[in-house]
């Protein structure tokens, strides 16, 4: 998990683009830029300049080793996911606000996908699959274990995740599963 304390980090992942690209990045790990662009149909010129800007900021990264010649270039996620941290400024709690725009719109088109498409899927993977709400009456610090309670569950599922992808090693029936939560208070 990288820690985000600068701005600038964040407003290259304020663009809609940039964050479908990432997204995709981290569902299908390694790939080339031509693939990006066929899977976001888009410009492998266009693709390959949103990607720049995401390397300027190590948001991604080459794996030179995996291409073929010169002219193929192997992208990936360069790291497990990101976290905001004491961003305070007015400036910065603006970018924030973009940037978390833009994620939860993420993250509720990747919901409406799979609710479109999920009858599709093999029978196991649809009976695996979850979702859920609770209504919850908790204090802030309450809150606050029941965060770091959800984040210790998925830690090591985090871990072995990363393990898979460094190491290239997976079972066949492996396939990206996407986790989102979120816990908030709302007025009565």
């Amino acid at each position: 998990m990288r820690h985000i304390d600068d701005p600038d980090v964040l407003k290259v992942m304020t663009s809609r683009f940039r964050m479908k690209l990432f997204s995709l990045l981290f569902r299908i790990g390694p790939v080339t830029v031509s693939e990006l662009a066929r899977r976001m149909d888009a410009d492998p010129g266009q693709v390959s300049y949103h990607l720049r800007q995401m390397q300027r900021h190590d948001l991604i990264e080459d794996v030179p080793e995996l291409a073929r010649d010169s002219r193929e270039r192997w992208v990936r996620a360069a790291m497990g996911g990101l976290a905001v941290v004491d961003l305070k400024t007015p400036e910065a709690r603006a970018v924030v606000r973009a940037w978390s725009s833009q994620w939860v719109i993420d993250q509720f088109e990747r919901l409406r996908d799979f609710e479109r498409t999920h009858m599709t899927l093999p029978e196991d993977w649809q009976d695996a699959s979850f979702g859920s709400s609770r209504h919850l009456r908790l204090t802030s610090d309450e809150l606050a274990q029941l965060a770091d309670q959800l984040n210790a569950v998925l830690k090591p599922w985090r871990e072995l995740t990363q393990s898979r992808v460094e190491s290239g090693e997976a079972p066949p029936d492996t396939r990206p599963i996407f986790v989102f939560y979120h816990a908030f208070p709302e007025d009565p």
